[in-house]
């Protein structure tokens, strides 16, 4: 009986894959391939305006098999024993494709046209179309407005595909299917059409997960919106379920068998839940990574206003899912790194073989938390929960000229915390009840000082994943389950998901210390979220 599988996962500079072991739980091998961002310029000399965020699909499918030929290489397992292979990717990184599912730019009439790329999750230039798209639906209470917490994000499908209509009318008219990136990438290995619970849910505002928004609504903004449900069109599916199989094509380029399951898309940050085993009502995790996710399951429906996305079956099947993010965690981090920090403090860490990042920590986290301490605001790349404006920026309070780096990297760690806590509050405020938090991402296994900080300033205890990628090891368990190896995802998830964690417990002396900081962090978002 076949006994391995594959999950992908496509993050924002690169593509990581791993082999499971579908019976133990095990990661048998992984494999890496990095690609670009495109915020200047494309390849082709095509200038980007200000706050594009482009990649070009070429490279992710290119990293797609170094990936998976990399995670098989490295694993020793006989590729005729993977049972199935399923993908995730960043969500609201936004492809336009053709009839057959193969990408706009592609086409040499399209390949100079930036509209054509893929449209990342961080691209924030159809901010006023979403803005447009907002008021507009308040003003008609449609009521998709409860799935996106009443303000559409510039990040997402509709005020992307507006902003193509209006900079390249013939672009947006050619064009047969707007994709979410996992599953345009899950189109690529089945050769069929299909859309994720996930995206649709989430991103798409379905509250059931399913159903699109009132198509007239769309028209009345542009009269060619009105074949929107068209260029959305696809069979949703939840994850764990089976998208077709792979087709001979991407059988040889993978070096994997014709014809082996492929599981339905997901979204990168909350795909984690899986490999977590976080499937009862109350469960929470929080990705620490490029930007941070919290996202959370339950039993009961509980409209919340100003998140991401809220919708059923979009995380767990068969529960609510709840999606709340912050646009910039670790980008703000290494903004930071990047710009501001002398050159003394690169050669000292390097010194003691430790990152810039690890360095700033150690130095930072020395001293105990102060009332009169550096105050950050964490909207480096604009506010996506609760106060939904990505043209708000980031502020600093408290400096002195005896202000160091260490202290400002700090704040801008404790910032993070400080928003992450404000999300938790808002969704508990509105009935959303959390019992447990797990955290994974990059960031939380690499920096020990800052999930302390996260733990100390929201006052809970965190579990930290010991996985070394539990996106991909997420999408491997849901592979399991689209495979058949499994009567359902909840069951796979119980064989295979993590049972060991690192626990931090809150210091709550600090945590006491803590709340005139995150009285003056609220006070700073209150103060800058007004407009002039």
């Amino acid at each position: 009986m076949k006994r391995f599988t594959i999950g992908v996962d496509f993050g924002t500079l690169s593509c990581r894959a791993l082999v499971l072991d579908a019976h133990t739980g095990e990661a048998l091998g992984m494999g890496e391939c990095g690609y670009h961002v495109y915020d200047q310029s494309l390849p082709c000399g095509a200038k980007l305006p200000e706050r594009a965020a482009l990649a070009d699909p070429a490279e992710y499918l290119q990293a797609l098999t170094a990936a998976v030929r990399g995670a098989l290489s490295h694993s020793s397992v006989d590729a005729q024993e993977v049972a199935g292979i399923a993908i995730d990717a960043t969500s609201m990184s936004v492809i336009p494709c053709d009839e057959n599912g193969q990408p706009m730019c592609f086409q040499d009439k399209w390949k100079n046209e930036p509209q054509a790329y893929i449209r990342l999750w961080k691209s924030y230039t159809a901010t006023r179309e979403a803005e447009e798209i907002g008021a507009a639906a308040r003003a008609e209470n449609q009521p998709f407005l409860t799935a996106c917490g009443g303000h559409p994000s510039s990040e997402g499908i509709y005020p992307k595909m507006l902003e193509t209509l209006r900079a390249c009318p013939a672009l947006y008219e050619a064009t047969s299917a707007y994709l979410d990136l996992n599953e345009f990438l899950t189109w690529q290995l089945t050769g069929a059409l299909t859309r994720s619970t996930g995206s649709l849910g989430l991103k798409n505002y379905c509250p059931d997960g399913n159903t699109l928004p009132d198509a007239q609504f769309f028209a009345r903004l542009h009269p060619a919106l009105a074949s929107t449900p068209k260029k959305l069109r696809g069979k949703a599916l939840p994850w764990g379920a089976c998208a077709g199989t792979l087709t001979s094509a991407w059988a040889d380029r993978l070096g994997l068998p014709a014809c082996i399951a492929v599981g339905a898309g997901a979204i990168d940050g909350p795909i984690s839940m899986v490999a977590l085993g976080l499937h009862h009502s109350g469960d929470a995790m929080l990705t620490i990574g490029t930007s941070g996710v919290l996202s959370v399951v339950s039993d009961e429906w509980h409209p919340v206003s100003g998140i991401c996305g809220q919708a059923r079956d979009s995380l767990i099947p068969g529960l609510y899912g709840y999606d709340f993010c912050q646009s910039g965690v670790g980008d703000m981090f290494s903004w930071f790194v990047n710009n501001c920090v002398p050159a003394r403090y690169e050669k000292e860490a390097t010194a003691q073989g430790v990152s810039v990042h690890t360095l700033l920590s150690r130095l930072g986290f020395a001293q105990p938390v102060r009332e009169n301490d550096i105050v950050a605001l964490d909207w480096w790349n604009g506010s996506r929960c609760v106060i939904v404006d990505q043209t708000l920026t980031g502020a600093l309070s408290g400096l002195t000229l005896a202000s160091t780096p260490e202290q400002i990297y700090r704040a801008l760690i404790e910032a993070a915390a400080f928003g992450t806590r404000t999300l938790l509050e808002h969704g508990e405020a509105c009935g959303v009840k959390v019992n447990r938090i797990c955290v994974c991402g990059g960031i939380a296994g690499k920096n020990p000082l800052l999930v302390q900080c996260y733990a100390d300033i929201l006052g809970r205890e965190l579990a930290v994943s010991t996985l070394p990628n539990s996106a991909a090891a997420g999408a491997a368990i849901t592979a399991a389950a689209a495979a058949g190896l499994y009567p359902s995802l909840q069951d796979a998830m119980a064989q295979l998901s993590q049972k060991q964690f690192i626990h931090y417990q809150p210091n709550m002396e600090n945590h006491a210390r803590y709340a005139p900081l995150y009285a003056r962090y609220q006070q700073m978002r209150a103060f800058y979220a007004q407009k002039p």
